[in-house]
Parts: C-alpha cells; sequence; structure tokens
C-alpha cells in the first residue's frame, strides 16, 4: 500500500505542479465565482481504540491511511467534500483494513484573508472492502513462539466526526492537519494470542479508531497574488534564495581571490 500511495502522490503533485505553471498573477484580494479544491492526505498516527487489553499489549506502529479529497465552498463558511480513502488498522501482529468513498461537510470559521483557516467537519466514509477478515498467523523467535487469531467485521458506514487547520502558504495552497475519529457502526475486532509456554492475550475493540493527518490541498481558480510575497511560502522562498546567493556569493570570492 505505501508505493501504491507514493506514486498516487506522486501523481497529484504533477497536476497540481502544471496547474502551477499555468496560474496567473492578480491583485484583488477575493475570487469571483465557483470555488474547489484538491488535496491529498497521508495519516502519520493510526491507532485503534481499544475497548479491552488487559495485558496491556502493544499494537505496534498503530497503521496507516492516505485519501485524496475535492472540495467545494458554499456561501457563509460552509462546504462539501468527497473523496476516495484507505485506512489499515494495525493491532501489532494482525491488522484489518477499509476503503471506501468519503462524503462530508465542513465549517469554518474566520475571515478567508487570515492564512490559518480552523474548521470543522462530519462525514460519513462508505466502505467497499471486506465486511469480515478471519485469520491465524504465527511468530516464532528462537525457542519462543506465537500464534495469533483475530476475527473482525468491518463496518459498511463509519461516521467521521473531524477537526482541521489549513496553513495557506500561498493563496491558494494550503498545509493541511486534519484529526478524524472514526465510529464504525457495527464493526468489531477479537484478538486472541497465546505463546508456546501458555500465556495469553487478548485484544478487542468496537470499530473505534484515530487518526491525525498531514497533506497539501490546493484551492481553484489558482492564482497568486501580491502579498504571496509576505506569507510563509514567501519567506521559506526568499530564504532559500538568500542561500543561493550566499553560496554564490563564497564561490565567486573563491574565484577572484586563487
Amino acid at each position: 500500500m505505501e508505493s501504491g500511495c507514493k506514486w498516487m502522490g506522486c501523481c497529484l503533485l504533477s497536476f497540481l505542479t502544471m496547474q502551477g505553471v499555468q496560474a496567473q498573477f492578480y491583485t484583488g484580494n477575493d475570487v469571483d465565482g465557483a470555488r474547489w479544491s484538491l488535496g491529498f492526505t497521508g495519516g502519520v498516527l493510526v491507532r485503534p481504540i481499544l475497548s479491552e487489553n488487559p495485558q496491556r499489549v502493544s499494537t505496534g506502529n498503530g497503521g496507516e491511511s492516505f485519501g485524496f479529497t475535492g472540495e467545494y465552498f458554499l456561501p457563509k463558511k460552509w462546504a462539501v467534500y468527497g473523496g476516495y480513502e484507505r485506512t489499515e488498522l494495525d493491532y501489532g501482529y494482525s491488522c484489518r483494513s477499509m476503503e471506501g468513498i468519503s462524503l462530508g461537510v465542513k465549517r469554518y470559521f474566520v475571515p478567508d484573508r487570515w492564512f490559518v483557516q480552523p474548521y470543522l467537519a462530519a462525514g460519513w466514509l462508505f466502505n467497499w472492502g471486506d465486511r469480515r477478515e478471519e485469520n491465524t498467523t504465527g511468530v516464532s523467535s528462537g525457542e519462543w513462539s506465537l500464534t495469533v487469531k483475530q476475527t473482525a467485521v468491518n463496518p459498511r458506514a463509519v461516521f467521521v466526526p473531524s477537526v482541521g487547520l489549513d496553513f495557506y502558504l500561498f493563496s491558494s495552497v494550503a498545509f493541511v492537519v486534519r484529526y478524524d475519529l472514526g465510529i464504525g457502526l457495527d464493526s468489531r475486532t477479537r484478538i486472541e494470542a497465546v505463546d508456546n509456554r501458555g500465556a495469553k492475550y487478548q485484544l478487542r475493540d468496537k470499530g473505534l479508531y484515530q487518526r491525525l493527518n498531514l497533506g497539501i490541498k490546493v484551492t481553484f481558480p489558482m492564482r497568486f497574488t501580491q502579498q504571496d510575497g509576505f506569507s510563509l511560502g514567501g519567506i521559506i522562498g526568499d530564504l532559500i534564495e538568500g542561500w543561493f546567493y550566499r553560496v554564490n556569493r563564497h564561490d565567486q570570492e573563491y574565484y577572484y581571490r586563487y
């Protein structure tokens, strides 16, 4: 899944780069007409919320996720969104996965001119992946071995309330931070493990999980303003330009000196 995520992310970045080449500079503050956006996010923290873990067993790295989202802005700071996402929840020695279409609404709260745009969102993931996942795996290390049995019922629908921040590096390009709480309907996972020394472990959940996403979002029509030179993206560009200037100046001084 990681290679597929990187491939699709590269495709999106290539598309956005071509759009950026075609973008025109303008001096106005507002964009007339319809506004929409495309975005890509990846989960940096994806973990199931366990209802039972009496032995306090570690769930490993927790899991991973990625998603593509289109957003359409409505009046009075509302927006609707839809897209594709895939989430894999890791339980240490076993996992379960969901993928499908996400749909929902967002509500922004601050003036459009602010470079930080907080929002609340609520949506649904309609999972078309496997409804049931049952498997038995074995793990061994030296004289120690472990047998893990997993029985999972994945939800067909997941309610996902979210809270997020869009940090606009430029007028049309934002860095996205979003926290999701997934509430799977009619979902449950049961994991039982026993090692060759007789020790038993068990994990259970009721379809809940949490996810912290990072990503990028580009708003269309994609335009740049004169104020972008004073934005965070402009500051970063100035720092890079200054660094190249100092390096070239040092090389020239070295050449004339020797």
